[in-house]
C-alpha cells in the first residue's frame, strides 16, 4: 500500500497543478505557460528544472477576471478533493480486486490536500518539511470569493472527517467475512 501511495504521489501533484489550477485557469480565459511537478518541467517541454522548494507549479497567464483567478487558486485543492470523493464512491460501490482496490484507497485519501493547504489559515505549516505558515491558497481564494473564512475552515474539517470516516467504514465493511455463519443451526 505504501508503494502505491508513493507511486501515486506525483499524479496527485499533477492533478492539483494541471487539472486544478491549469484547466480551471483555461476555463476562465487563461493559457498555461508552464507546468512543473516535483522539479520536473512537464510543459511546454519535458526537462529537469531542479528542485524548486515546492511540490509543483502551474503558471497560467491572462485569466480574464479576478474571480477567475480566485477560482483557479481554489481549483488546485478542490481537484484532488473531488478525486477523493469519486474514488471513495467507486470503492464503496464496486467489488474491486487488488491492485485496483489499493489504488482507489490511496486516491480516496487525496482529501488530505485540501486539509493541509488550509492549515496555514490557523498559523500552521502546510507540510511537515516545508511550506508557508501564512498563505493558505484555498482559504484565501474562498474568502476572496465571498465565503466567510470560518465557514470554509468548518467545511474543510467536516468534509475531511466525513471522508476519513467513510473510508474507514468502507474498508471495514469490505474486509469483513461474508461467508456462511459460524454459529450452529438450532
Amino acid at each position: 500500500m505504501v508503494g502505491v501511495m508513493i507511486g501515486l504521489y506525483p499524479l496527485g501533484v499533477l492533478c492539483h497543478e494541471l487539472v486544478g489550477h491549469g484547466l480551471t485557469g483555461v476555463a476562465f480565459g487563461g493559457r498555461i505557460e508552464r507546468v512543473e511537478i516535483l522539479g520536473l518541467d512537464v510543459w511546454p517541454r519535458l526537462h529537469w528544472a531542479g528542485w524548486q522548494g515546492h511540490y509543483g507549479n502551474c503558471e497560467v497567464r491572462d485569466v480574464a477576471s479576478p474571480a477567475g483567478e480566485q477560482w483557479m487558486a481554489l481549483g488546485g485543492a478542490l481537484s484532488t478533493w473531488a478525486v477523493s470523493v469519486a474514488a471513495l464512491v467507486a470503492l464503496r460501490l464496486g467489488r474491486w480486486r487488488q491492485p485496483a482496490r489499493a489504488v482507489l484507497t490511496c486516491l480516496s485519501l487525496w482529501w488530505i490536500d485540501m486539509l493541509t493547504y488550509t492549515l496555514p489559515s490557523w498559523g500552521l505549516r502546510r507540510s511537515v518539511f516545508w511550506g508557508q505558515r501564512t498563505f493558505s491558497e484555498p482559504y484565501e481564494a474562498a474568502v476572496a470569493l465571498g465565503m466567510p473564512g470560518w465557514l470554509f475552515q468548518m467545511v474543510v474539517v467536516a468534509s475531511s472527517a466525513l471522508l476519513a470516516g467513510a473510508l474507514v467504514v468502507t474498508i471495514w465493511k469490505k474486509e469483513r467475512p461474508t461467508g456462511p455463519s459460524l454459529e450452529s443451526p438450532r
